[in-house]
């Protein structure tokens, strides 16, 4: 694909491997390029479709329909990138086998290249000795973080975020925080109980997470099978097969599982319909974009300790932070008996959101470090 460039706007490559899935990181690089000023910068988006991982059996979410969509849509130059498979038998930098990126790539024709990636040495950016970085960091990295004088500044999702990463190695004068980037379509009434034929006299509890195994929670629905009676009931968006196997041993019966999506018509159509959002994840979350869905609608939100703590500044005011499955269902019946509590947490998650998390906050920020870096500042 050809790549014109304008000498009058910021030129910034963004680069992911299955950069067009409907993962969280690659949904805040897509949200991120689609909603920069169109009249200061100038993007080339490239990416891999998933491929096969050498010495991995873990499989990385596939080039996603809607989320491609979604980019269209938004007018974004997408870069395709031939690759035949990921080396993943000796660790990081995880080189790209057989791949046409070198001849599309040109660190000239760009200002800045922007990352989204654990914060490990990572192929091909630890290749890229001409290009000027600004990193977005999603975890801490397995294999320690990487430290590189073309690394401009480094994004960080929140403040315990940003504390972890600095505390392992980190350097302070290059980290900005700014949290994850969601977009939202214009707001709607749900459908999602006449799509599940579910009276109003009947409380929703539900999350939606990616189809992957490694971030399954056992305890949002062990808790859930504590409380289920006739006047609950439990909706799953996407999520781990792991969770119906789970349902099925818990014998829990006031329950559905609808099939993943990148659609964020969808998505919010879901989250809108709940009453609770029920969120776990194994490891915990930097800064959950799930969780900032949840906020924009009013959502209270219940949730657990994981490895990465970012999510607990995210409910705190407007949720739970249950350390064990019973604490867990003393607040999902807690929030189904006192409206009161409920109304209070419902409107202080909506503030929340805007105070901390709307979309143009963000882009504002991401606007302004870019003229920054740019000008060499």
């Amino acid at each position: 694909m050809e790549i014109a460039m304008t000498t009058d706007k910021i030129r910034i490559a963004f680069i992911k491997f299955g950069g067009l899935a409907a993962g969280g990181t690659e949904k805040y690089l897509q949200t991120l390029a689609c909603n920069l000023p169109k009249n200061e910068f100038e993007v080339d988006y490239y990416y891999t479709d998933n491929v096969s991982l050498i010495g991995n059996s873990w499989k990385h979410p596939q080039t996603d329909i809607e989320r491609k969509k979604y980019m269209i849509d938004h007018d974004i130059n997408l870069v395709c990138v031939d690759l035949e498979a990921r080396d993943d038998r000796h660790g990081a930098p995880y080189p790209w086998v057989n791949t046409n990126f070198w001849k599309l790539f040109k660190a000239e024709d760009y200002d800045i290249v922007q990352t989204g990636r654990s914060g490990y040495t990572e192929y091909p950016f630890c290749e890229m000795h001409q290009s000027r970085f600004v990193d977005s960091i999603h975890s801490f990295g397995a294999d320690g973080i990487e430290r590189r004088e073309n690394i401009i500044k480094t994004v960080l999702l929140s403040e315990p975020h940003a504390e972890g990463w600095l505390a392992n190695g980190g350097e302070e004068s290059k980290l900005v925080i700014i949290p994850p980037l969601v977009e939202f379509p214009p707001r709607k009434d749900s459908t999602l109980r006449k799509d599940l034929n579910i009276g109003d006299d009947v409380a929703i509890f539900g999350m939606h997470q990616g189809n992957r195994d490694d971030i399954f929670s056992s305890i949002p629905l062990e808790a859930y099978s504590l409380i289920e009676n006739d006047e609950v009931f439990f909706a799953m968006l996407g999520g781990s097969d792991k969770y119906k196997s789970q349902a099925s041993s818990l014998g829990i019966k006031n329950i559905k599982f609808l099939p993943f999506t990148g659609d964020a018509l969808v998505i919010n159509n879901f989250v809108a319909g709940l009453d609770i959002f029920s969120h776990g994840r194994r490891d915990g979350e930097a800064c959950s974009a799930a969780i900032i869905e949840a906020l924009y609608h009013g959502k209270p939100i219940i949730t657990h300790p994981g490895l990465n703590m970012g999510h607990a500044s995210q409910v705190e005011g407007c949720g739970f932070m249950a350390n064990t499955i019973s604490d867990y269902a003393f607040y999902m019946r807690g929030l189904l008996t006192n409206r009161g509590l409920y109304d209070i947490m419902s409107k202080a998650a909506f503030e929340k959101y805007e105070t901390f998390y709307s979309l143009n906050q963000s882009i504002n920020k991401y606007t302004k470090l870019y003229k920054e870096v740019a000008s060499g500042q």
